[in-house]
């Protein structure tokens, strides 16, 4: 079975399912026993579908079992629905005492509705084949059901025919919504991609802006540092033909020469570095995020866990951009307004994604209080992330630090 990720949504629509499927079975209990025609203990059917959706509905709502589990998780889910439902539909016809109150049709279509949920949900995630394999396993065990089932008001005929129908409805309309979400992700990895296409056009703009920006500024450097130099060489002629007539002179207009030379030389220096390439084009994603990680923590007195593989695949330059700017906004925050004493900074990846975590403990602040409208850096960061439809998450409270951390699907 393919390790594709869950559906959006899809465990929240199955638990309403079971919501659903449980206030059916209490109806339908409540409505029978009301009138008599229940035998035994009608209440233990409620608590055993009680029970059991309580249960499944506990393991769709663990994300940490998905994680464990992969592409057996959903699945598992399915199968146990499916045994339930057959499981109180049992024991919901061993209960009956008068055919008038329960037919075999009735009984049919009842069924139909249990396992009609499970169907949309397999049609939603996986293709056709599921579907068939999951209409053909739900028929088949309730063969298995039925052949023990020796009552003689219950017509298995007639079970049998609405059994057989209800494998063909699933089939059809099984086909028709994995067809339906095929197409929908086939447009929506058009849209991925279109959007992956977007992003490289424009980091290529901005490379593009930014070397004409360079070449700007290297020209303004040029004729600033010549001028500076002309300038200064033309103060020290006269200092040197006034050397001896006008001393004092001389050396006046030595300091102002000297003057313009520490002036022009700290231009130059400031000017220069601003022409040098980034960090990530120098030195690489886990080296930069090295560097940039242990300045924050040489600056605020902190002590620094540094987690990043040496050996990440090759990412896109505008992937490595924004992590980078991340991490680098969450430091400088951490250093100007943390005062804490500990910093990790962890690079991973879990299956299709990329997960970066800056984490520290100092203050921290209340993020419902923040206002991103006054807090530029927040703001950017969400604004960056948002270009590549990411999630930044921030969990903060007073005075037990804070964590920054980002999610990038695979492929971003």
């Amino acid at each position: 079975m393919k390790n594709t990720p869950l559906e959006p949504s899809l465990l929240s629509i199955f638990r309403v399912f079971l919501g659903i499927q449980f206030g059916l079975i209490v109806f339908n209990v409540l409505s029978h026993s009301h009138i008599g025609q229940l035998s035994g203990c009608p209440f233990c059917i409620i608590a055993v579908a009680a029970a059991g959706i309580l249960l499944l509905c506990g393991y769709l709502s663990w994300p940490w079992l998905a994680i464990r589990l992969g592409h057996h998780y959903l699945p598992l889910a399915l199968n146990f629905s499916i045994f339930l439902s057959l499981l109180i539909h049992g024991e919901l016809i061993r209960s009956f005492i008068d055919p008038k109150g329960f037919s075999s049709d009735e009984s049919a279509w009842q069924i139909f509705l249990f396992l009609f949920f499970p169907l949309v949900l397999v049609a939603w995630q996986y293709n056709f084949r599921m579907v068939a394999r999951y209409s053909f396993l739900s028929a088949g065990l309730e063969a298995i059901m039925l052949h023990f089932t020796n009552y003689e008001w219950f017509h298995q005929t007639v079970y049998q025919r609405s059994m057989l129908e209800r494998t063909v409805v699933f089939l059809a309309v099984g086909y028709v919504i994995s067809l339906i979400m095929k197409r929908q992700r086939e447009q929506r990895q058009s849209l991925i991609e279109a959007n992956r296409q977007l992003r490289h056009y424009a980091a290529t703009l901005e490379q593009l802006a930014v070397t004409q920006e360079r070449n700007r500024m290297s020209r303004e450097l040029h004729d600033t540092l010549a001028h500076t130099l002309s300038g200064v060489a033309v103060q020290l002629e006269a200092v040197r033909s006034l050397w001896h007539s006008s001393p004092e002179r001389a050396f006046s207009m030595l300091e102002d020469s000297l003057q313009s030379t520490r002036s022009g030389l700290t231009e130059s220096r400031k000017a220069i570095q601003a022409l040098r390439a980034s960090p990530l084009e120098d030195l690489g994603l886990t080296l930069a995020l090295r560097n940039l990680a242990e300045s924050a923590a040489s600056r605020s007195g902190a002590t620094l866990d540094f987690e990043v593989p040496s050996n990440l695949e090759k990412l896109s330059p505008d992937v490595e951009q924004c992590l980078f700017r991340v991490a680098q906004e969450s430091l400088e925050n951490i250093v100007c307004h943390a005062e804490a004493k500990h910093i990790t900074v962890q690079l991973a990846r879990e299956g299709p994604r990329l997960i970066l975590s800056v984490s520290d403990n100092g203050q921290g602040f209340d993020p419902v209080k923040v206002d991103a409208n006054k807090h530029l850096g927040l703001k950017g960061l969400q604004e960056r992330v948002a270009m590549f439809s990411g999630e930044l998450q921030i969990d903060s409270r007073t005075g037990q630090g804070t964590t920054i951390r980002l999610i990038l699907e695979q492929g971003q």
